[in-house]
């Protein structure tokens, strides 16, 4: 999901077309500075996602960050689509990007599953895929 956000950020900054939506599922769109293990474990993974020792940018860049994104950039974005487990590292992203693209008036929709993970299949977690999927099919259908 952080490639399609990074990729909204791009085309608002290009003054590009957008897609006709951006869907996240689980996004992370921000590396907290938080000390915890979660913060840990979060910057681990960004770190490996920036190149490791050949860091091309930084966890600063809204391609990487898009709560970094400025409200010019922001008001660029397409409508999105979020969804997130409520246990999820993603969760606060998810709330923090809702509220800045809502403060611009841009279209933004979440749905919270009480599922740890969203498409982790497994005891009870199938119907909130489901569920998800339907959901993401409806949003396009109302922006086509």
């Amino acid at each position: 999901a952080n490639l399609a956000f990074a990729l909204v950020v791009k085309l608002a900054q290009m003054q590009a077309e957008q897609p006709i939506a951006c869907i996240g599922i689980s996004p992370w769109l921000h590396i907290s500075s938080e000390r915890s293990m979660q913060a840990s474990y979060r910057r681990f993974c960004f770190d490996l996602y920036l190149g490791h020792s050949r860091k091309v940018t930084s966890t600063a860049d809204p391609q990487v960050s898009p709560l970094y994104a400025d409200e010019q950039l922001v008001r660029r974005f397409p409508p999105i689509l979020m969804h997130v487990g409520k246990n999820e590292l993603a969760l606060q992203d998810v709330e923090e990007m809702a509220t800045v693209l809502s403060s611009v008036g841009n279209t933004v929709e979440t749905q919270v599953y009480p599922s740890l993970h969203l498409h982790r299949w497994g005891s009870g977690s199938h119907f909130w895929a489901q569920d998800s999927l339907l959901r993401i099919d409806e949003f396009l259908y109302r922006l086509w």
